[in-house]
């Protein structure tokens, strides 16, 4: 359950919208529940959604760094965004509009931060999996091992999408510093901004954060320096 418990931590650490922290947590608690029951075939499609979560969420993230660049990923899908999710603007997309798309096809906007075709289809190959243990064909994911392989399998995917979007992040915290034109006056001040117009906005997790604690103060706006010690706090909870 350990390895579980390290792919949480790539879900956003809350959601503009309260149904999606509802439903998060549904399957965050499903994943646990039929892992303490043994029941570890559920659990495995339970980590299944989660997995698909995070990569929507990430893809958003990259799509809200660069829209232009993504842009140009997105070329073919229009059509299929119009008619299935109903988006009429292609400037104001949600993490929601991903998710009408194949699952084994979405992970192509990975190209957009250069991630090498081979490695797009490791991080597709659970797709598969998934859909070989939801058909009535005998197959049954009974034992521990089973749920650890398949855990590994999604944390070491999510691990090479989080490297890749690493300066996607970095650009989008960035963006927020320089779109703060007030003086910010304390600490307590910067958090309130930080948590609502940085971390709803964008689907913030915990590994994201701990990744933003690593840049050195120097590299911060000078006039932004108090959100140095708002990022580190907010890594070490």
């Amino acid at each position: 359950m350990d390895t579980a418990q390290q792919i949480f931590g790539y879900l956003p650490l809350k959601y503009k919208n309260p149904s999606d922290t509802a439903y998060f947590d549904f399957l965050v608690n499903s994943v646990e529940q039929n892992y303490e029951a043994e029941n570890y075939h559920f659990g495995v499609v339970a980590l299944h959604m989660i997995y698909m979560g995070i990569v929507y969420h990430y893809i958003y993230g990259i799509f809200r760094a660069d829209k232009k660049r993504f842009e140009y990923i997105l070329i073919g899908f229009h059509d299929w965004l119009k008619s299935r999710a109903g988006v009429s603007d292609f400037d104001n997309l949600s993490w929601h509009n991903f998710s009408v798309i194949d699952e084994s096809t979405i992970f192509q906007f990975y190209r957009a931060v250069g991630i090498p075709h081979d490695q797009i289809g490791n991080l597709k190959s659970p797709v598969k999996k998934r859909n070989d243990i939801l058909h009535t064909n005998g197959k049954h994911l009974s034992s521990e091992d089973d749920f650890e392989d398949r855990s590994q399998i999604y944390l070491q995917n999510l691990e090479k999408i989080w490297n890749f979007c690493e300066p996607e992040f970095k650009k989008l915290f960035f963006k927020f510093l320089d779109d703060i034109k007030i003086e910010i006056v304390d600490g307590n001040e910067a958090y309130g901004y930080f948590e609502q117009d940085f971390i709803n906005e964008y689907g913030i997790s915990k590994k994201i954060i701990s990744q933003l604690a690593q840049i050195p103060k120097t590299e911060y706006p000078a006039d932004k320096e108090v959100f140095f010690d708002v990022v580190k706090k907010c890594s070490d909870e």
